[in-house]
């Protein structure tokens, strides 16, 4: 009786311990582990049967879960793939007052509206090449979002509601890195280039062309750099409506440092870029092809400005000297704070005024001894709940945190290509300045809530506050901005 006892204490544990690594062990060698217990006598042959059994069951109903996973392959040269992407949901209102095309009278518009946008996409890696691949519902351009609703449009308010959306290619590139420290990538890209914000450029563009990143480690210290050989525009206008076929091309150039301070509760970071666009489809040095006739405040007609570029702004003598910096601080085991800022001046922002001087030197239009203002610059703070310092520089959090953003932000007429600039912040404007807020709470790891503020105006009341088509179809006098964002992230 105690050896049968003994016996059926051991199958229990014996079976419990098959059962609980049968996720991980094969079943043939689970079934040759219990037919060598039977043959000790340790089982015996109903026992073995029985665990076999169930064994056998279990084995089936993996098989059946792999059979059912395997539909859906990579191929073996594979080493990784991660589908990922985002959708987010926005209640938005705009209103500004400024002047209708060619009157002098002021005219109030507002734009309440709810909106979405998404991003699907795909990225892997195979030894040293890897690929991103995503699709949002914007072929180009500073915004992805879909209108929601099938309100008409209403003329001349610029509100453009779609009543459905198409899915364009937002990202097809392909990268290799040879080395740690060097990345080489080719078609259509993510921006790499570091800034505190996107007043420079929105972070809905990407760029078409070639990349390279670099970045090294001293001890604590990283440096890196950033290079682009990107095609700006493919096709545009001149004056005349005519087609120009040269493309448009941005060289950018940036290096940085990353560097911690105090035992590792703060950091610095900073870098100095230089973007030169060229190949603009007019003779360079020329008073006529694409540039844009920054008209004066007199003509009143931003609408205008943008038609007589040929529905582009132009892209003439822009060189522009970029340098973002920031400092980050554990204020507390649990607070941490960023203060930012970046400043911004067009090289050539003098020959950009004389042109458009030259263009416009007679008429009411003229823009010639109002100003050639070609600086743009922001500061800000940023105060947020933080584990550690990495998770002040980077901005990104767990379920329960929050942060608070607060920056002033000044764009001069000349100062920046008026088709890169956020389009959300003063309506994708230059000659605007002013005051902008967010605030975020993650109501989980992948659930952000958001709220957008910014109250702008235009900077230089002498000349157009101009854009490549804003919300607004006005030349803005002042701004309001709010927006109520749900992004869920997978």
């Amino acid at each position: 009786m105690k050896s049968i006892k003994m016996r059926g204490i051991c199958a229990a544990v014996t079976g419990a311990l098959l059962f609980g690594f049968g996720a991980n062990a094969m079943a043939d060698s689970t079934t040759d582990i219990v037919n060598a217990l039977v043959a000790k006598g340790v089982l015996t042959e109903e026992e073995g049967a029985l665990l076999n059994k169930g064994r056998e069951g279990e084995a089936a109903g993996q098989a059946k879960a792999l059979k059912k996973a395997g539909k859906l392959t990579v191929s073996d040269a594979i080493d990784n793939a991660q589908v990922y992407g985002d959708v987010r949901v926005r209640y938005e209102r705009r209103d500004g007052t400024g002047n209708s095309s060619g009157t002098t009278n002021t005219d109030t518009q507002e734009v309440n509206r709810s909106r979405y946008k998404f991003t699907l996409g795909v990225k892997t890696e195979a030894k040293d090449w890897y690929s991103d691949f995503a699709l949002a519902a914007s072929p180009k351009g500073t915004s992805d979002n879909v209108t929601m609703g099938t309100s008409p449009v209403i003329a001349g308010s610029g509100i453009n509601p779609k009543t459905g959306a198409e899915v364009y290619v937002k990202r097809a590139q392909v990268g290799y890195k040879p080395f740690d420290w060097l990345a080489i990538e080719a078609g259509k890209m993510a921006n790499p280039l570091y800034s505190v914000n996107a007043m420079v450029f929105d972070k809905d563009i990407v760029f078409d062309g070639l990349q390279q990143k670099l970045k090294y480690k001293f001890g604590e210290t990283e440096v890196f750099a950033n290079l682009g050989q990107w095609l700006a525009y493919n096709n545009y206008s001149d004056l005349n409506g005519v087609v120009l076929t040269n493309a448009s091309t941005v060289m950018a150039y940036q290096a940085g440092v990353n560097m911690p301070l105090i035992d590792k509760k703060a950091s610095v970071k900073g870098a100095v870029s230089f973007y030169q666009y060229g190949g603009y489809g007019g003779t360079k040095g020329s008073t006529v092809g694409n540039y844009v006739p920054f008209l004066s405040n007199a003509t009143r007609a931003n609408s205008i400005l943008v038609a007589a570029a040929g529905s582009s702004l132009g892209t003439n003598d822009l060189q522009i000297l970029d340098i973002p910096a920031e400092i980050n601080y554990m204020v507390t085991d649990s607070i941490g704070a960023k203060l930012y800022g970046e400043y911004v001046n067009n090289l050539a922002g003098s020959d950009r005024y004389n042109k458009a001087c030259a263009l416009t030197s007679s008429g009411s239009s003229s823009v010639c001894g109002l100003g050639d203002d070609h600086d743009a610059w922001l500061v800000g703070l940023t105060i947020s709940s933080a584990k550690d310092l990495k998770s002040v520089e980077s901005g990104k959090g767990k379920a329960g945190d929050w942060s608070a953003n607060l920056w002033y932000q000044s764009v001069g007429a000349y100062a920046l290509d008026p088709s890169s600039v956020d389009s959300d912040i003063f309506d994708g404007r230059v000659n605007m300045e002013g005051l902008a807020f967010k605030a975020q709470y993650l109501a989980q790891d992948n659930v952000s809530l958001n709220f957008t503020g910014a109250w702008g105006e235009r900077k230089n009341a002498n000349l157009a506050s101009a854009g490549s088509g804003g919300d607004i179809a006005l030349n803005l006098k002042d701004l309001n901005l709010y927006q109520f964002d749900v992004t869920y992230k997978w």
